[in-house]
C-alpha cells in the first residue's frame, strides 16, 4: 500500500503534513512542515536539507511518491511560503560550503589554484549578482534600468502629491 496516496490512488498534499490533517482518526500524515521531528513525524524541512539536492529530483524520489507528487505540492498555494524558505536555505548551505571550500584551497600555499581561490575571495565572487552589482554602481552614469526606476518613482510622487493637491482644493 502506498502511504503517499489514497486507496483510489489520488496523491496526498495536505494529508502528508501533521499540521495539515483533517481529522485525527483519519491520520495520513507523513511528515511535519517544522523545522524537527514532531510528535514522531519527521521532519520534511530537515529531509529536504539533509538531501543537499538542488535538483530536487533524488530527494521527490527518496521521501514522495516521485518527482511529479513533488511537483503537485510545489503548486499548491498554502506550501509555498514552506517551498521559498527551504530553497532559499538550501542555495545558502551550498553557496556556504563551496566557499568554505574556496578559503580551504586559498589558505593552502602548495595548491595550484590559491591565486585564483584568491583572486575570488578579493572580488566578492561568492555575493549574489544584485549585491556584487550594487557595490559597483558607486561611480559613473547609472544604468538604464536605474535611470527608468529613478524616473517611475519620481512619477509615482508627483502623481500622489497631485492627488494630494486636488483633495485639499477639494475641501476649499
Amino acid at each position: 500500500m502506498n502511504k503517499f496516496a489514497t486507496p483510489q490512488g489520488k496523491r496526498y498534499l495536505e494529508g502528508l503534513f501533521f499540521e495539515k490533517r483533517r481529522s485525527a482518526d483519519q491520520d495520513t500524515a507523513v511528515y511535519t512542515l517544522k523545522d524537527r521531528d514532531h510528535n514522531g513525524y519527521p521532519s520534511l524541512y530537515r529531509l529536504y536539507m539533509e538531501a543537499n539536492d538542488p535538483t530536487e529530483w533524488r530527494f521527490a524520489h527518496e521521501h514522495l511518491d516521485g518527482y511529479e507528487h513533488w511537483t503537485m505540492l510545489c503548486e499548491c498555494e498554502w506550501f509555498q511560503p514552506f517551498l521559498t524558505r527551504w530553497r532559499k536555505e538550501l542555495e545558502l548551505k551550498i553557496r556556504g560550503a563551496a566557499l568554505l571550500a574556496i578559503r580551504e584551497e586559498a589558505a593552502n600555499p602548495e595548491s595550484k589554484s590559491a591565486f585564483l581561490a584568491n583572486k575570488l575571495l578579493l572580488a566578492g565572487g561568492w555575493k549574489d549578482k544584485e549585491e556584487a552589482d550594487a557595490s559597483k554602481r558607486g561611480r559613473g552614469r547609472p544604468s538604464k534600468k536605474d535611470i527608468m526606476d529613478e524616473a517611475k518613482a519620481q512619477a509615482e510622487a508627483l502623481q500622489t502629491l497631485n492627488d494630494d493637491l486636488k483633495r485639499l482644493e477639494s475641501l476649499n
